[in-house]
Formats: structure tokens, C-alpha cells, sequence
């Protein structure tokens, strides 16, 4: 788990020298001088340096063979330029990466590393490859029962705004078709209520669990309310209110685990969808 919050941002693909017989040069603008290396490999170093460059950027070094005698003194040997990009800054330098244009390259920078005399230790390149197997395997398992219970809910509540919507509409089509009587053009006979109950029916035939529809109509052609409604119309008795209430139980379409007792549902509980539509009609 700590390698998992701690991601070497490092991975080494080689086995690093350390303390190499080797100085690196590069110029910034003042008079050019040797920078020691603390490590080195085919695929990188780490330079000593004052300088911190940012991450991404490329510079052109010079590698050269440093032979130290006992009084301190150096000589120096063969040489080699190898651009570079930085990789990462550090308290005392920076990783470089060389970058390498041919395979020609590559190989040179190998045969120069092995023409040093024997340094004093190598690393071995570090197993990054197993540790990132398990990290990703780590966070697989963590994200997989997100993701599953993301996609559950964005199902289920896309559902639960669909039927909504369709019960409104079914609510307002019954009350539409309660209010046409003989005062509509051509005449028609008013609806009645078991009519009004078919059509809203007819309308939600998409929806699941149709069975739990209940419709309820009602007119109420007086100022005052009665046992059908309490709206009222301020002209009637020429105008008459007309109510349809439809009431509409919405169950998920992937139910999941819930304590209702607690208040905690993983997903939408079971829902009661009410929606009611007034329509005013001439009596």
C-alpha cells in the first residue's frame, strides 16, 4: 500500500555506477567547468549541479573520463556528447535521460561506459515492473466498484426522470381530454372518467410496474371546495375546474442493497411519482 500512495517517480531500467571516474560538462553561459556525477548507466545520470532545470528540458552534455591520482590531480581521457532531457530535480542536481537519435548512438554511449576502469559498486537495476502490476491491479479493485456503482445510479436515475416525465404528460393529455364537452368544437360527448383512465393508461404503457397506476378524476363546478378537490374557479358555475391526479410507483430498474431504517440506500429506493393537472372547462 505505500509503494501504492508512493510511486517511485524513478523507475531505473539498468544498474547504476556509482561514484563514476567521470565529470560532465555543459555550457550556461559562464565559463564552462566540470560537474561531477554521483551515477550513471546506458539510459541516464545523476549530475551534480547548482542548476535546476525543468523536467522536460534538453540540454547537450559532455561526458569525459576523469583518471584521479592519489595528490588529487586528474587526466583527462576520451570524451563523448550525449543530449539529454531532465527527468527530475533534486536537492543537490538533476536526473538526466539521454536521448539517443539511432541505435549508433545508443551503442556509443555503451562502449564509452565500458571502456571506465571498474567503479566502485553498481546497483542493480530496480523491479519496477512487478510493483507496477500491482499497483495497477490495486487500483482496479478500488475503481471497479465505483465505476459499477456510477453506472447503476445514472441508470437507475435516468429511469426515475423518465417516468416522471411520462406521468406528467399522461396526467396533462387526461386532463386535456376531460375538459372537451359540448361546448368544445363538434361537439363531443365529455369524457368519462373510466375514459380518462384508459388514455393515461394507454400513455405509460413504457414504463414498468404499469399495474401500480392509480388515476383519479374529478369536477368541481363551485366556488367552495367539496370532498373531490379543493380548487375552485372564481366564475363558476360557467366554468368548472377539471382535476386528474395520477399517482405512479417507481421501482429501480437495478435495485441494489438499502437500509431503510437507517436512511441508506447504495441506489434510488422504491418511489411514489404524484402528479396532478387543473384544467379549467366551460360547464
Amino acid at each position: 500500500m505505500s509503494r501504492w500512495l508512493h510511486e517511485d517517480d524513478e523507475p531505473r531500467r539498468a544498474g547504476r555506477q556509482t561514484q563514476p571516474e567521470l565529470v560532465v560538462h555543459y555550457w550556461d553561459g559562464s565559463a564552462p567547468g566540470a560537474r561531477e556525477i554521483r551515477d550513471i548507466s546506458e539510459h541516464g545520470a545523476y549530475i551534480l549541479t547548482a542548476e535546476h532545470w525543468y523536467p522536460g528540458t534538453l540540454i547537450r552534455v559532455i561526458l569525459q573520463g576523469a583518471k584521479a591520482f592519489e595528490d588529487g590531480s586528474t587526466v583527462p581521457e576520451p570524451s563523448i556528447c550525449v543530449p539529454c532531457r531532465v527527468v527530475r530535480q533534486g536537492e543537490d542536481g538533476v536526473a538526466v535521460e539521454f536521448v539517443f537519435r539511432s541505435k549508433a548512438e545508443r551503442n556509443n554511449i555503451r562502449a564509452f561506459l565500458a571502456a571506465m576502469p571498474l567503479q566502485q559498486r553498481e546497483t542493480p537495476p530496480r523491479k519496477v515492473s512487478s510493483q507496477r502490476n500491482g499497483q495497477a491491479l490495486v487500483e482496479f479493485s478500488l475503481i471497479t466498484p465505483m465505476a459499477l456503482l456510477l453506472a447503476v445510479n445514472a441508470v437507475n436515475f435516468g429511469g426515475f426522470i423518465f417516468a416522471w416525465i411520462t406521468v406528467t404528460n399522461a396526467a396533462r393529455a387526461g386532463a386535456q381530454y376531460m375538459i372537451m364537452s359540448s361546448a368544445s368544437p363538434g361537439g363531443p360527448t365529455p369524457a368519462t372518467s373510466s375514459q380518462v383512465t384508459t388514455l393515461i393508461t394507454n400513455d405509460i404503457t413504457s414504463l414498468l410496474n404499469r399495474s401500480s397506476l392509480v388515476v383519479a378524476t374529478c369536477r368541481n363546478g363551485t366556488t367552495s371546495a367539496n370532498g373531490c378537490t379543493t380548487f375552485t374557479d372564481p366564475e363558476a358555475p360557467s366554468y368548472t375546474l377539471a382535476t386528474v391526479d395520477v399517482t405512479y410507483t417507481y421501482n429501480p430498474f437495478i435495485p441494489l442493497f438499502s437500509f431503510p431504517k437507517l436512511g441508506i440506500s447504495a441506489t434510488l429506493p422504491t418511489t411514489s411519482i404524484h402528479r396532478k393537472a387543473v384544467m379549467r372547462m366551460l360547464q
